[in-house]
């Protein structure tokens, strides 16, 4: 049986310490910083060097969060203690009060 191999990309990304632009080209950027680890958001497609990043689109897709860790996923089966995330209610709009 043929051992599993990890694919490693060895190309570096950069990250702008002025305004925090990222790249893989460091001479687009005016003071390059090498960041030590990326990682590739599948849902936005942003290069992040937060291993927790959370984009918009996703969160519109997110309803369960793990009760131990707090890691959120879209179904129960990627949390260890799987919790529903409660749904915001709308609030009530006051009603005028009549004028006497």
């Amino acid at each position: 049986m043929a051992a599993k191999t990890k694919k490693t990309d060895t190309t570096k990304i950069y990250t702008c310490k002025t305004c925090g632009s990222v790249t893989t080209m460091k001479g687009h950027l005016c003071a390059p910083v090498p960041q030590e680890r990326t990682v590739y958001c599948d849902y936005c497609g942003a290069v992040e060097s937060d291993t927790r990043h959370v984009c918009a689109p996703k969160v519109l897709k997110l309803k369960y969060y793990c009760g131990n860790c707090g890691r959120v996923a879209v179904s129960k089966s990627n949390v260890c203690v799987p919790r529903a995330i409660p749904q915001k209610k709308a609030k009530a709009k006051a009603k005028p009060k009549p004028k006497p």
